[in-house]
């Protein structure tokens, strides 16, 4: 089994979301999985949409599910060939999707068809979940763990440089609405402050919120931080407008609430005496992580240090990912996949090769360490 042929073939399969257009690459890895014995079986979304779950399974023993988004970001700019025409070149594969994530996809794939090959997994349940909507709503892993609560251990193949992370901080989006009174622009200092010069002291507020939130401390993560990502406030030429409407970008360590976020926000923009806002939840998905104590995780990283040859720590995700959601269900999650996060969501997207080859052996190995022997079970 060929990782990087079949990578190939994934790019080409346009999945940007939106729209997603997921299913058509759910069913070519079904046809793909069930030619070597995977029970498989798609999880319809509706709108050409559809998870794909896999499972080849031994009996007794625990689940190991190998994850991944099959969504893809939109592809603009001045890219140097056709972001769905992969081009390989310099030991790099470049396309929209290589590093985030098609490429661990494709090595989970290819990790599992060799297990498979070999007559595995000798315990337990080998589960492949291939999900949609990751990049915008999470509607997939959302409507997949709706149906099928509770598991075991987790590994999620987003781009870490095959480094094991194992926490990653949410993020609460929030419009906040700023209100004051509308008028002529040419009589711009009448009357009570504009909705205008309250976002200007709104956005310094912001400024000294960070400078709290710097006392917020975790093991692995940075301290939470607040970005404001749109600012709007446009009526017409000659009016100073009576709203102005920004978007705040979140982002919470594990623990933290929707309402504490917001909380915070009002807060502190009450305390500054910025008065006349309304705040709405545009999104929120919480914070995630595994303890650093857990066996889950130091076996993850035994594994990862007998293919290198080197010691390796646990490492902090610095994107969101889908961690949280699967943490919540209960089931232990670390996230190691090949490429760089500073390759997501870039022109000219690409994967170094080296790391798709080293990330088959990783996935390999997990599975017969986890689903093959009886050392996790033991240590846990």
């Amino acid at each position: 089994m060929d990782a990087l042929e079949l990578l190939k073939t994934m790019i080409t399969v346009n999945t940007v979301n939106p729209p997603g257009n997921e299913r058509a690459l759910a069913v070519l890895l079904q046809g793909l999985l069930e030619e070597y014995g995977f029970a498989c079986r798609l999880q319809e979304l509706g709108g050409g949409r559809a998870n794909l779950i896999a499972e080849r399974s031994a009996g007794e023993g625990p689940e190991l599910m190998l994850n991944g988004h099959l969504d893809v970001v939109p592809a603009p700019g001045p890219w140097s060939h056709d972001p769905f025409d992969p081009v390989i070149r310099e030991g790099r594969i470049y396309g929209r999707g290589a590093c985030d994530m098609k490429g661990g996809i494709a090595a989970m794939c290819t990790a599992a068809i060799r297990t498979a090959l070999k007559g595995g997994p000798q315990n337990g349940r080998l589960k492949l979940l291939f999900v949609s909507d990751e990049e915008c709503s999470n509607l997939g892993v959302r409507r997949y763990l709706s149906e099928n609560p509770g598991g075991d251990y987790a590994i999620i193949g987003e781009p870490t440089e095959m480094e094991i992370a194992a926490a990653h901080r949410g993020v609460s989006r929030d419009y906040i609405d700023i209100f004051g009174p509308a008028r002529h622009a040419a009589l711009p200092q009448e009357g009570s402050m504009s909705a205008i010069k309250k976002s200007a002291k709104a956005i310094e507020v912001i400024q000294k919120m960070n400078q709290a939130l710097e006392t917020y401390r975790h093991p692995l993560l940075p301290s939470p931080s607040i970005a404001i990502t749109m600012l709007n406030g446009y009526e017409k030429d000659n009016v100073v407008p009576g709203q102005v409407r920004m978007l705040t970008d979140f982002r919470l360590l594990p623990g933290m609430k929707q309402d504490e976020a917001e909380a915070f926000l009002r807060e502190s923009l009450s305390q500054a005496g910025i008065e006349g806002t309304r705040i709405t939840s545009h999104f929120f998905m919480p914070g995630g992580e595994i303890p650093l104590t857990d066996p889950f995780l130091k076996q993850a990283l035994e594994i990862r240090e007998a293919i290198s040859g080197r010691k390796h720590k646990a490492q902090p995700f610095d994107a969101s990912c889908e961690q949280c959601f699967l943490a919540e269900a209960g089931i232990k999650t670390v996230i190691c996949g090949p490429g760089s996060l500073s390759q997501a969501h870039t022109v000219d997207e690409y994967l170094e090769i080296s790391q798709l080859e080293t990330a088959v052996e990783f996935y390999e190995a997990a599975i017969e360490t986890i689903l093959g022997t009886e050392t996790l079970k033991k240590v846990v």
